[in-house]
């Protein structure tokens, strides 16, 4: 089983008003050197596979018209850049991988490809790129970049990887660097090769400014789950993360990417795909329930509402209770909108409907669906209940609370986990690298060719 710890560089890692409870870290922790780099040596000894960031650009500001619900609750602003964050990180570590979230939307594919490069030359091959194309229609008046329509960010990224990947893969050959001190040779220029991209986004010429790094290409993570975003994932993504409603219909989803991977051209059972849920653990099932509770204590509907008009584009507070939900254009997010649907997908939704769903806890009477949630145990038993009936390969854990379900996790759940079997009790030596630790030891590179980017000509959006 693969895991993941998956978190935010934000005082409010997914839950809106948690910054509350006294008992979190979160609030003050969250830009502090010192207390992620606890977080790391936690999981590093509890032998996760790697610690996953989440990240945005740009502001909430979809509800009510104003970024002010997101500010006064602190939904991921303020925040911080994680990627400096990493090779502290690394450097209080020796197998913890890391995912990054990094925008194909807002940032060049030249300064991606140094920046990642970098990342895992100093982590010595432990790092993930989680793809992102950028929901956030308020990173646009930043400067950073034009926003996009969903299918067309889809369009640009598809030719951005084609970019990186061909920084990484085809720039430097194997045997360029020599460091021949007695020749004066450092690098063979002849061995150093310019990609001479010429597209409908992008024109770079290269030569790649970093030479080849522990996986040349970060292990490629990527979570859309609309038609588009599918169609992404297949094509390039090795380490997927879906949030499936339940097992049964996560099942045909998790099917259905597959059978898109092999439509590709590659290998399905070389997609691993995981499942991202928040969990709850406790030493028993009522300390558990004690803690389940904090959320209806400290729960903020007005935060909740401002993530998730933010996610789709969708202003709740500016549209009619009775208006029907398919009359509204999603440019945001659309899995936001799709988990809601899922609920009951027979019924008319209306924007009164999404409101007040989204708006109100919805404690689990037992964990499995929506929530893992328990003692260790019977956590442990939704999860082998997702991985035989859904067919995940694992887990992007979300803890609840932020920081002290994190202790929960390494002490209850994991040892749980190993005495089942199904977790490592410790990282395999022969697995230098974050990627051999999904494929295997000796499979560091990645496992497929790089494309060629679409024709300026046949590119839609």
């Amino acid at each position: 089983m693969h895991l993941n710890l998956f978190t935010e560089c934000a005082p409010v890692p997914s839950f809106e008003g948690l910054w509350r409870d006294p008992d979190d870290r979160t609030a003050e922790g969250y830009g502090s050197l010192e207390y992620w780099t606890s977080v790391a040596r936690k999981l590093e000894d509890a032998c996760f596979d790697a610690l996953f960031f989440a990240d945005v650009h740009g502001t909430y500001d979809v509800y009510e018209g104003s970024w002010a619900a997101a500010v006064r609750n602190g939904v991921q602003i303020p925040s911080i850049d994680p990627v400096p964050l990493i090779p502290a990180l690394a450097a209080v570590t020796d197998r913890l991988g890391f995912a990054v979230t990094y925008s194909t939307t807002y940032h060049p594919p030249y300064l991606c490809a140094r920046v990642l490069s970098t990342l895992d030359h100093l982590t010595g091959g432990r790092i993930a790129w989680n793809i992102v194309t950028s929901y956030l229609r308020s990173a646009s008046g930043n400067g950073i970049g034009e926003f996009l329509e969903h299918d067309q960010r889809y369009d640009r990224a598809d030719e951005y990887l084609a970019v990186v990947r061909a920084l990484w893969e085809r720039s430097w050959a194997d045997d360029a660097v020599r460091i021949d001190r007695e020749g004066g040779v450092f690098a063979d220029p002849e061995r150093v090769h310019q990609i001479d991209h010429h597209g409908r986004w992008f024109d770079v010429r290269g030569p790649h400014q970093c030479a080849p790094t522990p996986q040349r290409t970060p292990v490629l993570y990527q979570a859309g789950t609309s038609g588009r975003g599918l169609r992404f994932a297949a094509e390039h993504a090795e380490v997927v993360f879906v949030t499936l409603a339940d097992p049964r219909r996560g099942a045909e989803v998790v099917t259905d990417l597959r059978r898109r991977v092999a439509e590709a051209g590659r290998d399905p059972s070389s997609v691993t795909v995981l499942q991202g849920m928040p969990v709850v653990v406790g030493a028993t099932q009522e300390q558990a329930k004690a803690r389940l509770e904090l959320m209806n204590r400290f729960h903020s509907a007005e935060g909740r509402l401002a993530k998730w008009c933010g996610w789709t584009g969708i202003d709740l507070a500016g549209h009619p209770d009775e208006l029907p939900l398919s009359e509204l254009p999603v440019q945001g997010s659309r899995s936001a909108l799709d988990a809601v649907r899922r609920t009951d997908p027979s019924r008319e939704w209306t924007v009164g409907d999404v409101r007040r769903t989204v708006s109100t806890v919805h404690l689990p009477m037992r964990g499995g669906r929506f929530m893992l949630c328990g003692s260790a145990s019977e956590v442990a038993d939704q999860m082998e209940t997702w991985r035989e009936i859904a067919g995940v390969d694992g887990f992007n854990l979300v803890p609840f609370p932020p920081s002290t379900g994190i202790d929960d996790i390494c002490d209850l759940l994991v040892p749980e986990l190993r005495r089942r079997g199904l977790f490592r009790t410790a990282y395999d030596p022969a697995e230098a690298t974050l990627r051999e630790r999904y494929r295997g030891a000796g499979n560091a590179r990645l496992p497929y060719p790089t494309r060629p980017a679409p024709s300026p000509d046949t590119a839609t959006g």
